[in-house]
């Protein structure tokens, strides 16, 4: 019975990797090559970005964020990436997320996925492709309202306020 529940618990555990470890290879695969522009900010360093903030107002950035990661093709780039979307996509284990939104135009497509646990939500993923090629994962474990509140403030300035000015 022991080894029956060992087993359960690995597959388990291995199911659970496999879905990070999909977002990791593709920021491994584009992170450092020409073209490409990889940022990753640790929570520590945003909760200290925050404490410097004098300003008296909420602060739209959840606070228990531990990870933002922004994969994206430079402009000016002359790289040319065959369907950045499809091979991301397909790379991801879409079960375990919802989609919160989709916009898909003629050389644009654009997916918001939510990963969540209860009222939380504990990851962010926006995949964009076509004229403009991103992958943003933020990961965490922010409200509901947090997450409404993060993306009004967001749509501010083109998101240039979000960890404070």
């Amino acid at each position: 019975m022991k080894k029956i529940f060992g087993v359960i618990a690995a597959v388990l555990v291995s199911v659970t990797l496999s879905g990070q470890k999909s977002i990791d290879d593709l920021f491994a695969r584009y992170g450092g090559k020409e073209g490409f522009t990889t940022v990753t900010l640790n929570g520590s360093l945003l909760k200290l970005a925050a404490a410097f903030d004098n300003d008296e107002h909420d602060k739209s950035l959840p606070k228990e964020i531990t990870l933002i990661r922004i994969l994206s093709q430079d402009k000016e780039s002359d790289v040319k990436v065959e369907n950045f979307y499809d091979a991301v996509i397909k790379d991801i284990d879409l079960s375990k997320y919802e989609e919160f939104m989709r916009v898909k135009e003629a050389d644009q497509e654009v997916r918001m996925l939510v990963r969540t646990e209860g009222n939380m939500i504990k990851e962010f993923l926006l995949i964009s492709g076509g004229k403009d090629n991103a992958l943003i994962q933020i990961k965490g474990s922010m409200s509901l309202d947090e997450a409404k509140k993060f993306a009004d403030e967001a749509k501010k300035d083109h998101g240039t306020n979000i960890v404070g000015n």
